[in-house]
């Protein structure tokens, strides 16, 4: 695909800057947020697919338990689940150029410090300079 293409999809968003809701003006082309767009949409379609796998991993509730589960313990249980799905699709994606990277073992996580993808979490996890 390329650059042209992407420049061509329409990306839909129901969001408009305020000072574009009334004009006639276009708005300018940002490749780097038609890019974040996918990005973050295909690492969120890779989190969910992951998540439903350890979902359908997890063995049914015990019928015969003295106390069911409670609602609280169950949102408990999947908020635990996807964060064990963010890191996963996290460490698979920053370390996709590691040959050597085994998940069971900490140690072998080594994300090239030259990835763009490196670059941008670390862009979101540090503070905006004011």
């Amino acid at each position: 695909m390329t650059t042209e293409t992407i420049a061509e999809t329409p990306v839909n968003s129901d969001v408009l800057p305020a000072d574009s809701a009334g004009s006639d003006a276009p708005l300018p082309f940002d490749e780097r947020a038609l890019l974040a767009h996918y990005v973050l949409r295909d690492f969120e379609q890779a989190v969910a697919n992951v998540e439903q796998q350890l979902r359908e991993a997890e063995p049914a509730p015990d019928a015969q338990a003295d106390s069911p589960p409670t609602e609280e313990e169950l949102n408990a249980l999947a908020d635990e689940r996807m964060a064990l799905a963010r890191d996963i699709v996290t460490g698979a994606w920053l370390n996709r150029n590691n040959p050597q990277w085994d998940p069971t073992q900490p140690e072998t996580h080594r994300p090239d410090p030259n990835d763009p993808l490196l670059a941008i979490l670390q862009s979101v996890l540090e503070p905006a300079a004011n």
